[in-house]
């Protein structure tokens, strides 16, 4: 895990190195192990990175070249199958220097041509200059696990890890697009899978396409990976579907726990976080290891709030007696959310709750000497583990009252903090081909303009045959729900300079799931049906059936409580918001204040969300001024 930087001036314009520094330098949080830069004095083209070193700690520093300088790349991510493909490459006759992932990308770069992320099981942001052809190439990992964000205005390209760097850029300014700022502010769940960012001038790399540049300016970019075209044939019977999902399950963590260093886990006491950890244990007691795995991997850290119903600690302490790892506990309470606040918004750096949890516990991790943490997101997403998943499943067995029935059942033994509201959200939400549908909000002056989503248009009408929760569940593993939650997780780690892995997300079992039928996500009984079955005798009984589910929440009192009230307050009083183009200040203030306490809590929820966009925007800002000043 890495930040990444570059530039390329089309107009002929020299690098100025200076710039390059700064504009790597605000990437300082994701690569505290060190950082350097490579200038193409020909081409007028730099690359910047700064290492977060984890696989090969000697020599495997970056901008790294290959082929005799022919390319160079910068690269932000982990490939986890590295090793294997490094035997298939020196079969075919390539050499390496070096016991890195990223040369091995450069190889098959150049043995596969742009084919080659076919072969890569891993997440990543990477760009590639092919000195020869003049040609820059990016590319994003398959579900946009690791970021991509850049800058064209025809006469210069540019590209970084996070929207902060362009801060550092000579010409960016730090102002909000418009319509992607109320889209944000009314429709946050949706953004990450749209091409526009918050920060105007600002485009996305998505999730499973790649960019190419030519030296004329000509830029070209595709979808090369798409879910749909890659679903396998699977076992007709059940227990053998069981026996394969658990294979690769375990191959996903097996390979993911490749590290030079130390690793850990975020443990919840749910079933996905308690799958992986008790998984990682299950591997290193049978004597089922690989190549390059870390030694130390012992550490469980677990979020926990002591005295409230959201605390989960008894949950993760029979997973913790189970595995006999040393437990962490990462002890949370409301004061912190406040204490936080600026911090959290300005390293997460768009509009969304602010999660102190996962923030806490990734500090943590880092102060523990745990740079790698191996967690379990991307399984409710995959499997159907949330209650408007089974709300789905009940609308497509209408007509089958005893499968009805069933799912009724298990309705009732999850939490119902999400209603059937959410699954009617989200099911209207799907079949809108644009974000922002709805009339525009009137908090807002600007209108919530019709932003297309080009991956949902573009698979809306090979969906239209398939069940509701087939639909409901790729919608939010592709489009809505889990792209915001893994930018949410990336910059909360990174911040701390710690990387996230997540063998649910590994491709395998991603496609595998979307090729079950659906009671085989939610059925009998359960929700993740498959993945409670595959970790018979792996995970504790008490945590394989649980069904009550939390995950990572935020403490209520933390924004709807007195002190909460008055940050609010004297945010949207402040000159800076009642005075913004983009909302009506008054209309909030009036508003808020008579919002009287739990039965308007929304309004409060709201209004942070609106608190969040102005001190982001001031932040940003500020940060830009300093810059320049420098």
């Amino acid at each position: 895990m890495c930040g990444i930087t570059g530039f390329w001036n089309l107009d002929g314009r020299p690098v100025n190195r200076e710039e390059l520094i700064r504009f790597t330098n605000q990437l300082a949080h994701r690569g505290p192990d060190g950082w350097d830069i490579h200038v193409d004095e020909s081409a007028n083209l730099g690359f910047g990175h700064r290492r977060l070193a984890i696989i090969d700690l000697n020599t495997g520093d970056q901008p790294m070249s290959y082929m005799d300088g022919r390319y160079w790349i910068v690269f932000n991510g982990e490939i986890y199958n590295f090793v294997e493909l490094r035997s298939e490459l020196e079969a075919l006759g390539y050499q390496f220097k070096t016991e890195s992932d990223t040369e091995i990308v450069l190889a098959a770069y150049d043995k596969w041509g742009e084919d080659c992320l076919l072969k890569l099981n891993g997440m990543w942001g990477m760009a590639i200059w092919d000195s020869h052809e003049r040609k820059l190439f990016l590319s994003r990992d398959r579900y946009g696990v690791k970021p991509m964000v850049y800058y064209f205005d025809g006469k210069r390209f540019a590209f970084a890890s996070e929207m902060k760097a362009f801060l550092a850029l000579d010409g960016f300014n730090a102002e909000y697009s418009p319509s992607v700022l109320a889209n944000s502010l009314e429709h946050p769940a949706w953004m990450e899978s749209v091409e526009d960012c918050l920060f105007q001038g600002l485009k996305r790399v998505l999730g499973g396409y790649s960019l190419t540049l030519n030296a004329n300016g000509d830029m070209k970019v595709r979808r090369w990976w798409n879910t749909l075209d890659h679903l396998p044939q699977i076992p007709e019977a059940y227990e053998d579907q069981v026996a394969e999902y658990r294979e690769l399950f375990l191959d996903a963590c097996r390979i993911r726990m490749r590290s030079d260093v130390p690793i850990g886990t975020a443990l919840s006491g749910g079933l996905d976080s308690s799958s992986v950890l008790s998984s990682m244990s299950y591997i290193r007691r049978s004597g089922d290891a690989t190549m390059r795995m870390a030694h130390e991997w012992q550490k469980a850290f677990i979020g926990t709030y002591p005295g409230k119903d959201i605390d989960e600690r008894h949950y993760a302490d029979e997973v913790i007696k189970h595995t006999s790892v040393q437990p962490i506990y990462c002890e949370m309470n409301a004061d912190m959310y406040l204490d936080h606040f600026y911090e959290v918004l300005y390293q997460l750096e768009d509009l969304s709750d602010i999660h102190l949890g996962p923030w806490f516990v990734h500090k943590t991790q880092r102060e523990n000497n745990v740079v790698v943490t191996i967690d379990g997101h991307g399984g409710d997403e995959a499997l159907g583990g949330y209650t408007w998943h089974v709300f789905a499943a009940m609308r497509d067995a209408r007509k089958d009252p005893v499968r009805w029935m069933k799912l009724a059942y298990i309705r009732d033994q999850m939490s119902l903090s999400h209603s059937f509201g959410s699954y009617l959200t989200a099911l209207k939400n799907f079949g809108n081909k644009f974000v922002g549908k709805e009339p525009s909000s009137p908090w807002l002056t600007v209108p919530v303009e019709k932003i297309i989503s080009p991956v949902m248009q573009m698979d809306h009408p090979r969906l239209q045959g398939r069940d509701e929760l087939f639909k409901t569940l790729y919608a939010d593993f592709h489009y809505q729900h889990l792209p915001s939650v893994l930018r949410n997780f990336d910059r909360l780690s990174t911040a701390h300079g710690v990387e996230v892995r997540a063998p649910l997300m590994d491709w395998r079992l991603v496609t595998y799931a979307f090729s079950l039928p659906s009671d085989r996500k939610i059925g009998a009984g359960y929700t993740k049906r498959i993945l409670r079955d595959a970790m018979k005798g792996i995970v504790p009984e008490a945590i394989r059936t649980r069904t009550k589910k939390l995950g990572f929440p935020n403490l209520k009192e933390s924004w709807d409580s007195a002190e909460g009230r008055r940050f609010i307050l004297d945010s949207i009083s402040s000159s800076d918001f009642q005075s913004s183009p983009f909302w009506n200040g008054s209309v909030i203030l009036k508003e808020f204040k008579n919002a009287p306490s739990a039965k308007t809590s929304p309004v409060i929820h709201k209004a942070w969300r609106y608190v969040q966009a102005q001190s982001l925007l001031n932040m940003f800002r500020e940060k830009q001024n300093t810059l320049q000043r420098v």
